[in-house]
């Protein structure tokens, strides 16, 4: 008896998880009139659930056309079910994927604008040294020339050393720039760590070095593929279990009498 309750408890958690998820599914699809949508698909769950029971009861006392247009209606209304579970659950990623894809983005745009800032520096630090390069041969000749000749000299490297201590200043700010752009990456990533909805999928998708969008859909069809079938199968077998449990009662009733 404890199993059977517990039969019965899984196949109704099971119908009516894949029934909301379905109802919603279908709902947000028609959003132009949402909850006479929800009141028409939760009415067809509905319908489903009490038309398998009633085949498996009553198979033998209906009529032939009947049970092939309950058999035809509770088939159609399981694929309902599945599109329904398949809408919910892709409007529920794209919004994931979007959020990841936003945070990417900037990511992938800070990481540009690192580069940028780094190629930057190294152009400052080619000038710096190609200034100090032509210190030194200045300073190399002047011992050799007169104090005319070498006035233009001094003037030129006191504009070098002034150029240089303006190079070094900005690359002191681009080194600034470049340590708040590595704190944004960090905060970045620790904003996709907590999309964690796709973070498996994401590593299976580069894994098997396919779109992440694929292995999803993919995923969904698998689960849709067991959902609802399954909760049909547990409501037929809750009314075998059921069925059963009441027709060894009757027999020990008249074995008694």
């Amino acid at each position: 008896m404890l199993f059977i309750l517990l039969l019965g408890f899984s196949a109704f958690l099971v119908a009516g998880s894949a029934a909301y998820f379905s109802v919603l599914g279908i709902a947000t699809l028609f959003a132009g009139s949402y909850y006479q949508t929800m009141i028409m698909a939760g009415s067809l769950e509905l319908g489903k659930i009490v038309a398998t029971s009633f085949l498996y009861r009553y198979w033998k006392k209906t009529t032939w056309w009947l049970r092939v247009y309950l058999i035809i209606a509770v088939l159609t209304l399981m694929g309902i079910t599945s599109l329904g579970i398949f809408g919910f659950l892709s409007a529920a990623y794209q919004t994931t994927a979007l959020q990841l894809g936003q945070v990417e983005s900037q990511i992938t745009l800070v990481e540009e604008q690192k580069t940028n800032i780094k190629s930057e520096i190294d152009q400052i630090n080619a000038r710096i040294t190609t200034l100090n390069e032509a210190r030194k041969s200045q300073e190399a000749r002047l011992p050799s020339m007169s104090r005319r000749s070498a006035a233009p000299v001094y003037e030129d490297m006191a504009r070098a050393a002034e150029e240089i201590k303006t190079l070094t200043t900005r690359i002191q700010e681009l080194q600034t720039i470049q340590l708040e752009k590595d704190n944004q990456i960090i905060a970045l990533s620790g904003e996709v760590a907590k999309v964690k909805d796709v973070g498996t999928f994401k590593f299976v998708a580069e894994q098997v070095n396919k779109p992440l969008d694929t292995i999803v859909v993919l995923f969904i069809c698998v689960l849709i593929f067991v959902f609802d079938p399954l909760a049909v199968a547990l409501i037929l077998a809750f009314n075998i279990a059921t069925r059963g449990s009441v027709l060894k009662e009757d027999s020990f009733d008249i074995k008694k009498k």
